[in-house]
């Protein structure tokens, strides 16, 4: 298990957040737990100092030869929900500055993992579980069509889950914490039937604004409401917000990225509310979006929105070098070792000669997933084209996942993995922050487009045929 760099979506799905109530003390480790079971795979912890999804921390947790475990931090608030991540699973903990939380890790008979707490707060901790585990993304979302359910079947799984959650909730007394969490499971309850619309819209082919209950949400949302930073509704909003049509990969996004900004300027005026939007601006065009578009006018208009948050503009300067560095015509900005399943080693210079198509993925990636029947499509359209090479890169830790994918999906196109800190230096030298991501090389081996159109986009075999 590993954190998610998918598309947008994802990263908003997370459920980590900052829940501002609680009373202040001293002393004691946040964390305590012990592993019953087993084996294990991986122990995260997953939170966000700030508040912001999109600024979480994920801290690998190695537990002593007895199982036990614990975690500490120095909080900037009072209290912190956070998420731990067993394997596949996902579990929620409340965690207050000087308490205590106490978990243990079970696995029952099937091999399901569940957890358990005691020690301070067990309540709270409870309750948020319970929220987290309502509003795991993967429960209304199969990386694998054939397992998917219908848009009907994942609404009608959400409101039994939120059904559930709210029964939890009623089991706090009356107060801020009952009413944090009310308030902050309604929010990601709405969040997640947007989610589903979104998945709804793109296997239709649809615009989100086609179904009535997205302009419903969207209507009602304050965006000046920090809360709806870490339900997710705020970053929804702003895109309900635009009349620039949202750019596709591989369009120019000059316009939309400055409306964003506009909006921002004009109507937030809560600073959490601000900063996070700028974050989320400075993500979408610089790190997700590859930064198709004229970098110079939006790094100007940014750095104005981000001026009150230095760290920002550090954090995205690097970026903005990157999609420079990522230009049309460009030489790579760094030429990765790759690795095909048979362990066998080339550059990716050495694969030039051909118009090449490059799909970066991993397993764990849902809409990277979704993207593979559509990328087989164009790529039995050009069998047998000795002008055109497709290929897929993986970014994935786990190579034995890595090998039962394509063993199952048997890919008829050439496959590789960055091993170790080659996907690092990869993904960092190309400004890539998220995937799905596809790159098209000229024949010499220069960029012809660092952010491509995906196979999804009915215009990919003509705008690979223009380049032959």
């Amino acid at each position: 298990m590993k954190k998610c760099k998918w598309f947008l979506w994802p990263l908003l799905a997370s459920s980590v957040f900052l829940i501002r109530c609680g009373n202040d003390s001293a002393g004691s480790p946040l964390l305590q737990g012990r592993i019953a079971v087993d084996s294990l795979e991986s122990l995260q912890i997953a939170y966000s100092l700030s508040g912001d999804v999109l600024e979480m921390a994920y801290e690998e947790i190695t537990p002593a030869e007895d199982g036990s475990f614990s975690f500490d931090i120095e909080l900037p608030e009072k209290t912190l929900d956070a998420d731990i991540y067993v394997d596949n699973a996902i579990f929620g903990v409340h965690l207050e500055q000087g308490k205590t939380a106490v978990v243990e890790i079970t696995r029952d008979d099937s091999g399901v993992v569940g957890i358990a707490f005691s020690g301070d707060n067990a309540d709270l901790s409870r309750v948020y579980n319970a929220c987290t585990r309502a509003f795991d993304i993967m429960k209304y979302f199969s990386p694998d069509p054939a397992e998917a359910k219908s848009p009907d079947e994942y609404r009608a799984l959400l409101d039994s889950e939120y059904a559930r959650l709210k029964q939890e909730i009623a089991t706090l007394d009356e107060g801020a914490e009952r009413t944090c969490y009310e308030r902050l499971s309604r929010g990601k309850y709405e969040w997640s039937h947007l989610r589903i619309l979104m998945d709804q819209a793109f296997d239709e082919g649809k615009k989100f604004n086609e179904y009535p209950e997205y302009t419903t949400i969207l209507e009602k949302v304050d965006p000046n409401d920090p809360l709806n930073i870490r339900t997710g509704l705020v970053f929804s909003w702003i895109g309900y917000r635009q009349k620039t049509p949202v750019a596709e990969p591989g369009e120019d996004a000059t316009d939309y990225t400055l409306e964003s900004i506009d909006i921002v300027e004009r109507e937030i005026t809560d600073p959490a509310v601000r900063r996070s939007l700028a974050n989320y601006i400075g993500y979408s065009f610089f790190t997700i979006g590859g930064g198709s578009g004229d970098v110079k006018r939006i790094w100007e208009r940014f750095s104005v929105l981000a001026q009150p948050w230095p760290e920002l503009i550090a954090r995205y300067e690097p970026a903005m070098k990157s999609v420079a560095a990522t230009a049309r015509g460009s030489e790579i900005p760094y030429d990765p070792v790759l690795t095909d399943p048979e362990g066998r080693t080339c550059r990716l210079s050495d694969l030039r000669g051909r118009f090449t198509y490059i799909d970066i993925w991993a397993t764990w990636c849902g809409p990277c997933c979704k993207e593979i029947p559509h990328l087989e499509k164009v790529a039995e359209h050009f069998k047998g084209n000795d002008k055109v090479l497709i290929i897929s890169i993986s970014t994935d830790e786990n190579r034995d996942k890595w090998l039962r994918k394509i063993e199952q999906d048997k890919p008829a196109w050439p496959q590789y993995i960055l091993n170790g800190e080659e996907a690092e230096r990869f993904l960092s030298g190309w400004g890539i922050g998220g995937i799905p991501r596809f790159i098209m090389l000229n024949t010499d081996g220069t960029i012809f487009s660092a952010d491509a159109l995906r196979p999804s986009d009915e215009r990919i075999l003509e705008t690979i045929e223009a380049q032959l």
